[in-house]
């Protein structure tokens, strides 16, 4: 089913994540090292996609991820419509522009936009460091003897994130952490932090989120909110789904994200497609230039 308010001409942006929601039919999980590359099986999603994004009359496609640029490099150069130019990494706490090839001042767009809660909340970035000090120097050692398991953090600049071990809960491996660190770090440093999960990682965000990056990018290229729509599937995109109001889930999506989606009444779809293949049915059904 293809909801007219999703697919109507009028969407000029749209906010793409990558895990759960770019990957081909059969689900085939993309890598998580810098040195992986798209096999034979994700490259033929990802350019069909992209010939779909050229041939529908969006104006821009922005991959909206928790995973880092080195992560999502070897990924967005199989997007080479220039309607793919920026990428939100990192929960949006950066900006890449891959045509002037540099990252965006995020806290610098916020104030040239008006955006004061959004300066605020980008100036939190400094509570990260204190975060990332005390994980390397305690509370990963504490979370390794109790899971007896290796947490290293992943290879960021503004997220602290470890992958959630096989066989352990994602859930209670969150309030975990989020327990010590409570007890171990001055209010002052926890208190801005969200603690969040996607499908394989924890994520604890200086308070940034998804959802900023949408705000902050359309007011930055002057595009009413009415005109964007966001793709998700997992917990980490429920600021989205709550409080975005137009939204696509595709059919492996989370069950809560689905709820928020038809929640949404005209405005959400939950795609009868899974994970690629719903990307690639709203852009074809986006009309052609």
């Amino acid at each position: 089913m293809i909801l007219h308010n999703v697919t109507n001409p009028n969407i000029r942006i749209i906010f793409q994540d990558i895990d759960g929601c770019l990957n081909p039919a059969d689900g085939e999980a993309f890598g998580v090292t810098e040195d992986w590359e798209p096999s034979s099986n994700q490259i033929s999603m990802l350019d069909t996609i992209n010939t779909a994004l050229d041939q529908s009359s969006v104006e821009h496609f922005v991959i909206n991820t928790g995973r880092p640029w080195g992560l999502v490099r070897n990924l967005a150069k199989h997007f080479t419509s220039p309607k793919a130019r920026y990428f939100l990494v990192e929960h949006a706490c950066a900006l890449y522009d891959r045509q002037r090839d540099i990252n965006l001042n995020c806290e610098q767009m916020a104030a040239a936009n008006g955006l004061n809660d959004l300066v605020t909340r980008y100036q939190n970035l400094a509570h990260i460091q204190i975060l990332f000090d005390w994980y390397r120097d305690h509370g990963m050692a504490l979370l390794e003897a109790h899971y007896q398991t290796p947490l290293p953090a992943v290879d960021k600049q503004a997220n602290l994130s470890f992958r959630i071990p096989s066989g352990v809960d994602g859930e209670a491996l969150l309030k975990h952490i989020e327990s010590i660190a409570r007890a171990q770090l001055a209010p002052a440093h926890i208190e801005p932090l969200l603690f969040l999960r996607s499908d394989n990682y924890i994520d604890i965000l200086p308070g940034i989120h998804k959802l900023d990056g949408i705000h902050l990018l359309t007011a930055h290229l002057k595009i009413d909110l009415d005109h964007a729509l966001a793709v998700g599937d997992y917990l980490n995109d429920i600021p989205i789904f709550e409080a975005f109001h137009r939204v696509l889930c595709p059919a492996n999506a989370h069950p809560r994200i689905q709820a928020l989606t038809r929640a949404k009444g005209e405005s959400g779809e939950v795609s009868e497609q899974a994970y690629g293949l719903a990307t690639l049915s709203l852009l074809r059904g986006i009309p052609a230039i």
